[in-house]
């Protein structure tokens, strides 16, 4: 039995060791009241999570806020404002009133009428301050009121972040004699009309009873409290949720007669203060900031309704578990993160258990809180959480001393073998030195430039025929950016960057800068060899580019001279025949005749070999790339001379259009980008080429001046003249867009075709 108590003992080990050290932790912190603040935090969150409750209509409050203060003309009111306001609410019969005013010195005139209606109001109940403020000062209550024995405190409980969470009953004043709060004597006046009376149950244990609710009076470490004040007689506050505020009237209301007849009729009617300048707010558990904290005077009747809700209707108040049993929901909460920790697996595992667990611990928490019970809820989240990760973290270090021993003895093991693996990678080395001796003679060897970089785009190798056409070594690249240094434009370095990265092993026409600030034209292709890394092959093809441009440049000569020999001639025949059939067409018009019909047939070839030279001579941005590269090509080129911040962004995939429609949206949009940068001033402009299955859409928007559109005078405005005449060339559309000082915006649409 020893042997299986042991075994047992030292397979719960973990469990055993946490969850009474962590729950002892706990106790501490929570005797020291380091857990107090959360506990209350946690415990308004349950009262703003509790359904809405309708506003109890057996309650009537009558404010005075800053417009009342206004119509009345003085504060404090006078006496006689205060007699005519009680008069008129004691016409309708309420069964009773509560002045939440202070009214120890007289307010003339009026003081006489007013001890005159103090006098024949039996069910009016005033107030005075029992408890000391700072200063050590009280308020007296109204020597009338207190004569026959009608008077209440006012007094509220704050906890230290100055919330409402308690509630007085009863206290002693200065005299040792004992008081009821306004809101507990307003409730004990109405509840006598029913026949029920506070009762009292076990003195000793400050047990009373008031209808259908029992009451316990508050202890000092109830719930999440510790060392609390529990002076007076005291109660946990279970203020309803209202759906809306108790039924309010102003005392301007009052005054002029302008409420409800029978509104007041048996019913509890309290007169108090709202008005944001006279500073009378306090906070509740359901307030969340300063604009929505309730007057004392609602606070008052809070505690009315409470008190008659239990009494009359069965409401449940709050209580607490006694502190034995909370320091047992801490050690089994504990206890059960302990279990979890030390079965689960792995981290994730505990962590999906203690959050299940926690989700339990809540609801259940709330669901008992509905009911009338305030139980504990950090110090048990914190004594599972805490339990669960330190028996896991336990059990995990458990673990890894188990593999750090089977680790030693593998050490051990494998100790044994690197003698051999050593002598066997010395020769691997040597083999491979060889190897790599090898290969950088062949690669600098290579007539081309080899480029060795990883998948960041990092060269870290050149061979020697890069060196020398480039200038940078590979010393050089341990301390600059390759690709930086040989381009200066942003966009051209991303350009080479993603083509270096695809390595798709097409080449790419780039001219670079050299060490030596030379621009070289180069080509590229790249290809990968690894996971992680790159090879680069480039070509300086400086001749090649040199050749292509004089055999263009031979090419316009020869299409110049050909327009020359064709064109030009057959204009001048054209114009000659024209001159012969002007002067016979009156004598002779068959000669005239035969003149102009040879005029056609020169307009006609010549209008042929037009034609084809205007083929030929289509816009070489276009004959290098499609429309898209040539606004980009155009907008690079003017950011390199102007200051302007250009963009230019197509939108879909693009496609080709005829070649007469490219070169119009190609002219227009260079037309627009002259005019905002050279006459509109702008300083941002974006060009957008938007592909759409059915049109294509070119879009040029500017910050610049702008300009009145209908108000362009006649024979002004070349640049947009001829852009309309391009879009009507290719059945288009244009919209201009613009306002002085608001930019210009302009957009062509031709259908695709």
């Amino acid at each position: 039995m020893w042997t299986t108590l042991r075994q047992q003992i030292w397979r719960w080990r973990g469990v055993l060791i946490t969850a009474p050290s962590v729950a002892g932790g706990l106790l501490l912190l929570r005797c020291l009241g380091a857990l107090q603040f959360m506990e209350l935090m946690a415990l308004d969150q349950l009262f703003r999570l509790r359904p809405l409750e309708p506003a109890d209509s057996r309650i009537i409050l009558v404010t005075i806020d800053e417009s009342d203060i206004k119509q009345l003309g003085q504060w404090p009111m006078s006496d006689a404002v205060l007699a005519q306001l009680i008069l008129s609410i004691k016409q309708q019969q309420p069964r009773a009133i509560g002045l939440d005013i202070f009214r120890d010195l007289p307010v003339e005139p009026g003081h006489s009428e007013l001890i005159n209606v103090f006098t024949s109001t039996p069910n009016l109940i005033g107030i005075e301050k029992v408890i000391e403020t700072a200063q050590g000062e009280v308020v007296q209550a109204p020597p009338a009121l207190e004569q026959h024995n009608r008077v209440s405190a006012s007094d509220l409980l704050l906890d230290t972040d100055s919330t409402v969470r308690r509630s007085l009953l009863y206290l002693s004043n200065q005299d040792g004699k004992s008081i009821a709060t306004l809101g507990t004597q307003l409730a004990l006046v109405y509840l006598k009309k029913e026949g029920i009376q506070l009762e009292t149950i076990n003195l000793t244990k400050g047990q009373l009873r008031l209808g259908r609710a029992a009451f316990t009076s508050l202890r000092p470490n109830d719930g999440g409290y510790v060392g609390v004040d529990a002076g007076g007689y005291q109660i946990l506050s279970n203020f309803p949720k209202l759906q809306d505020h108790f039924r309010t009237v102003s005392i301007t209301e009052v005054l002029q007669g302008r409420i409800p007849q029978d509104l007041m009729r048996d019913r509890i009617v309290l007169i108090g203060l709202t008005a944001e300048s006279l500073e009378d707010k306090f906070f509740t558990s359901y307030t969340t900031n300063s604009i929505a904290a309730p007057a004392g005077v609602e606070v008052h009747a809070l505690l009315s309704s409470q008190l008659l809700s239990a009494a009359l209707d069965g409401r449940p108040l709050l209580d607490a578990w006694s502190e034995p049993l909370e320091w047992l929901w801490i050690i089994f909460w504990s206890t059960v993160g302990a279990v979890v920790g030390w079965v689960s697996r792995s981290p994730r595992q505990t962590a999906c258990r203690v959050t299940f667990l926690g989700v339990v611990l809540l609801v259940g928490a709330y669901g008992l809180f509905l009911v009338g019970w305030w139980i504990i809820i950090i110090p048990p989240l914190l004594a599972l959480a805490g339990s669960a990760v330190t028996s896991n973290g336990y059990l995990l270090w458990e673990n890894l001393r188990g593999y750090a021993r089977n680790l030693e003895q593998k050490v051990e093991e494998r100790t044994a073998k690197l003698g051999q693996e050593i002598v066997e990678r010395k020769q691997a080395e040597d083999t491979l030195n060889q190897q790599k001796q090898l290969l950088q003679a062949i690669v600098d060897h290579i007539p081309a430039m080899i480029t060795l970089y990883n998948a960041e785009g990092k060269v870290e190798f050149v061979n020697r025929q890069c060196e020398q056409i480039l200038g940078w070594t590979t010393t050089d690249l341990h301390h600059i950016d390759l690709i930086a240094a040989c381009c200066s434009d942003s966009e051209q370095q991303q350009q080479i960057l993603d083509h270096m990265l695809s390595a798709t092993g097409a080449w790419l026409d780039l001219k670079i800068r050299t060490k030596d600030d030379r621009l070289v034209n180069t080509a590229w292709a790249n290809v990968q060899i690894a996971e992680r890394l790159f090879v680069g092959i480039g070509q300086d093809i400086s001749d090649r580019k040199r050749a292509e441009e004089a055999s263009i440049l031979d090419e316009r000569n020869r299409m110049a001279r050909e327009i020359h020999d064709t064109l030009a001639q057959a204009f001048t025949g054209i114009l000659l025949h024209v001159g012969a059939a002007s002067e016979q067409i009156t004598k002779k018009p068959a000669s005239a005749q035969a003149h102009l019909e040879t005029v056609e047939e020169l307009a006609r070839t010549g209008l042929a070999e037009a034609r084809r030279s205007v083929a030929a001579l289509r816009p070489k941005l276009l004959e290098e790339g499609n429309l898209f590269s040539a606004l980009k090509h155009l907008t690079t080129q003017m950011r390199a001379t102007t200051n302007t911040n250009l963009t230019c962004d197509i939108i879909g995939t693009a496609y080709p259009l005829p070649p007469d429609v490219e070169n119009h949206l190609l002219r227009i949009g260079q037309e627009a980008l002259t005019n905002a940068v050279k006459y509109a001033h702008a300083t941002e402009i974006q060009v957008e080429l938007v592909c759409e299955e059915s049109q294509c859409l070119l879009r040029v928007k500017d910050n610049g001046q702008g300009f009145e559109v209908s108000q362009i005078p006649l024979g002004k405005g070349f640049g947009l003249l001829g852009m309309s005449e391009r879009v009507e060339q290719i059945d288009g559309e244009l919209i201009i867009h613009s306002q002085l000082g608001q930019g210009t915006e302009i957009v062509v649409i031709a259908n695709r075709k």
